[in-house]
């Protein structure tokens, strides 16, 4: 006869195993990497929402860094190294998808670069080759850390990816990175389909994008961030001209391909932040003498 005292011993037991069975299937598949460690900073994998959950994201890369450091966008801006993705080690990846958190412009030895000044995690998409199997990451990453000086870093993690298993527990720092990240929209949203709302003008010896955004009563631009095939660099946005309902920012031409055709558009990614909203959308320009 099992007795009341047994039953809720008993019960306390199971419930006891089940934690331990949880923990020890949390050991079997962790949430992240282990830290890939350099000086100044150090990096890691995160795995996210479940793979055969559309809604969610899949997994993150993790940069931390040590105070006063920074690292650098996939455009760094005058100077700086652009981090380098190697998935070739990976088992059973169709395809990877990067998304980047807004960045910002800071100073950097007299000139301006783009990235980020404290912790950062890059939001990972990911398509398995077999829907049926775990994705297995192995990132090699080179990226820089850089405080006074800049240190060229290389990391290398590797996390397994199953298809249906429970959120990791780092989900929650991807879906905030996510939040960050700046939302795809037409040039119509701010106003810059027209032809006159774009200008690229050329001269010797520099020249500018001029843009005339319509904006949200009250809305405010803090930055943006333009990129282009070739060697294009553009600094940070100045107000020139505020007649009429739309102000007129011109981003000054700090760098450009040598050979330009100029009966051709040439397309600008635009990334545009402002003190209520991070979007990208994409523009031509015809580049004026």
């Amino acid at each position: 006869m099992i007795t009341r005292r047994q039953a809720v011993f008993g019960t306390a037991a199971l419930a006891l195993s089940g934690v331990g069975a949880a923990r020890g299937a949390e050991e079997a598949l962790p949430s992240a990497s282990p830290w890939a460690a350099g000086l100044g900073a150090r990096m890691r994998l995160l795995r996210g929402a479940p793979l055969s959950d559309k809604d969610g994201v899949d997994a993150g890369i993790e940069i931390g860094l040590d105070p006063g450091f920074r690292t650098y966008w996939r455009m760094p801006g005058d100077a700086g190294v652009p981090p380098v993705f190697d998935w070739s080690g990976s088992s059973n990846l169709a395809s990877i998808a990067t998304d980047w958190p807004a960045p910002q412009r800071f100073k950097e030895a007299g000139v301006s670069v783009i990235g980020y000044g404290s912790n950062v995690v890059l939001p990972l998409r990911v398509t398995a080759a077999d829907s049926s199997l775990p994705v297995k990451l192995a990132l090699t990453l080179s990226y820089a850390a850089c405080k006074t000086i800049c240190v060229p870093l290389k990391a290398e993690a590797t996390l397994s990816l199953p298809q249906d298993a429970p959120a990791g527990l780092y989900v929650s720092l991807i879906e905030a990175a996510s939040r960050e990240v700046p939302h795809r929209v037409e040039p119509s949203a701010f106003g810059l389909g027209e032809p006159q709302a774009v200008s690229l003008t050329l001269v010797e010896h520099g020249g500018s994008l001029a843009l005339r955004p319509k904006l949200e009563a009250d809305e405010r631009i803090l930055d943006i961030f333009v990129e282009a095939p070739g060697n294009w660099l553009f600094g940070a946005p100045v107000v020139k001209a505020s007649g009429g309902d739309l102000p007129q920012l011109e981003l000054p031409l700090l760098d450009r391909p040598k050979r330009i055709d100029k009966a051709e558009e040439v397309p600008f990614t635009l990334t545009i932040v402002t003190d209520r909203r991070a979007v990208e959308t994409m523009i031509g320009a015809r580049p004026n003498p």
